[in-house]
């Protein structure tokens, strides 16, 4: 607190929000405040029980009485001349939220390090944020590498935001329990109710990013993140929440609250569909089931084996496996897409064969390319054969057990190499 006093602007009033369950966070830190800052430019505001991390900032926000609020996780560490950038696009335009590019601080030795190349933020349809290289169409927008750019979503620890453009989009979600979630809902009604969210890289800050929680949660079988994130989808997603709930059907019928305040705040700021977002501000954002050539799971009839990721997720460069196919879309392990380009492909990872010492494995490689030969495959449907377009070989389940690697074999119509898609569009 005293180093982002020191970086601040005199007429900053800093606050520090909490509810002093901590010994340390009563009279010793009241004393340390007053004695520091004797001008009262640093309050505690402090909630009367256990808000959460979400509605202790809406809570702190409300308390607020500067025009602009800036967010940072205590575990940060500002750089100098952090908050001149961040302020600076905001007078410039007031529908502006803008973060600094962050920093990571080591949670053992303290070491200060940032990445090298310009990052912006996305999400995943779990509703995950992740960084991602900023796509050249986002950088061609940035005046110079002195202003800010733009980024889907944001990480959510630190940014700052006009303080009337934030509550006319709905602040918080008041109705969202302790953490998970809030980020996201905030992107999105940034972007769709008229505003933008951008990056500076002028405005450093290092964050800590603990190995372990220091806290628990009051119910520890409660999803937090997955019902906080249902209220995003419900509202704001239209007709792609139901990706969503491919990686959460077990939230499809569950209760999350009265959405009806949150559905106004779309309709009165006659804010943008979700799809214009995409169109907009995402396109790079893959779509499983749109425009694609089939979708849903690749299985192999002759031993009802399918192809399955075996809990890896988007992992790069993990061996593609198969295991006992599960009931249509009860797995997101077994859900992959057939792109017109020939992609076979998940959300973020593509199909890819390259020769490797060990075995002729085929892999999930992180970085998609339409145009990479290793990554392009040709299925036929009356054959069953998914043909790797460059060596000719062809996807085999030859002499696999479950949780075994798929194979790329020379192709002799072995039942081995007969696949089958749950859903088989055709050429769009």
């Amino acid at each position: 607190m005293r180093q982002k006093r020191y970086q601040t602007y005199q007429d900053t009033e800093l606050m520090r929000e909490g509810t002093g369950e901590h010994a340390e966070l009563l009279e010793p830190l009241q004393d340390y405040i007053q004695k520091t800052w004797p001008d009262d430019i640093v309050r505690v505001v402090r909630t009367p029980e256990r808000y959460g991390l979400i509605k202790a900032k809406l809570y702190g926000a409300e308390a607020a009485i500067g025009d602009v609020l800036v967010f940072l996780d205590a575990h940060c560490e500002a750089g100098k001349g952090w908050l001149e950038p961040l302020l600076a696009d905001i007078e410039e335009e007031r529908t502006r939220v803008i973060c600094p590019i962050i920093g990571q601080i080591n949670d053992e030795t303290l070491e200060y390090s940032f990445r090298k190349s310009l990052v912006s933020g996305g999400f995943s349809w779990s509703m995950h944020f992740y960084w991602e290289s900023v796509p050249d169409r986002d950088k061609a927008l940035q005046k110079s590498l002195a202003h800010s750019y733009r980024s889907p979503t944001m990480a959510g620890g630190l940014f700052a935001v006009d303080r009337e453009f934030f509550f006319q989009i709905g602040a918080y979600d008041p109705d969202m329990e302790i953490w998970g979630g809030e980020n996201l809902d905030l992107s999105f009604r940034t972007w769709m109710c008229h505003g933008s969210l951008l990056i500076h890289p002028c405005s450093l800050v290092g964050h800590i990013s603990r190995s372990t929680n220091p806290y628990g949660f009051p119910d520890k079988t409660r999803d937090y993140h997955g019902i906080n994130s249902k209220r995003v989808a419900e509202v704001w997603m239209d007709d792609f929440k139901r990706y969503y709930y491919f990686f959460k059907p077990n939230l499809l019928t569950k209760d999350v609250g009265d959405l009806t305040e949150r559905r106004a705040i779309r309709k009165r700021e006659k804010c943008h569909s979700f799809e214009w977002y995409l169109d907009n501000v995402y396109p790079e954002k893959f779509k499983l089931d749109a425009g694609v050539v089939a979708f849903g799971g690749v299985r192999n009839p002759a031993f009802n084996y399918c192809f399955d990721v075996l809990n890896q997720g988007e992992k790069s460069n993990s061996p593609l496996g198969i295991y006992p196919c599960q009931p249509t879309m009860a797995s997101m392990n077994q859900i992959f897409s057939l792109t017109p380009e020939g992609q076979i492909r998940r959300e973020r990872t593509c199909l890819a064969y390259k020769y490797l010492t060990g075995g002729n494995f085929v892999h999930m490689d992180r970085a998609c390319n339409k145009t990479d030969p290793e990554q392009l495959w040709m299925y036929n449907k009356d054959t069953g054969e998914i043909r790797h377009a460059k060596t000719g070989l062809c996807v085999d389940c030859r002499r696999l057990k479950p949780e075994g690697y798929v194979l790329a074999s020379i192709c002799d119509q072995n039942k081995t190499q007969k696949w089958e898609w749950t859903n088989y569009y055709g050429n769009t």
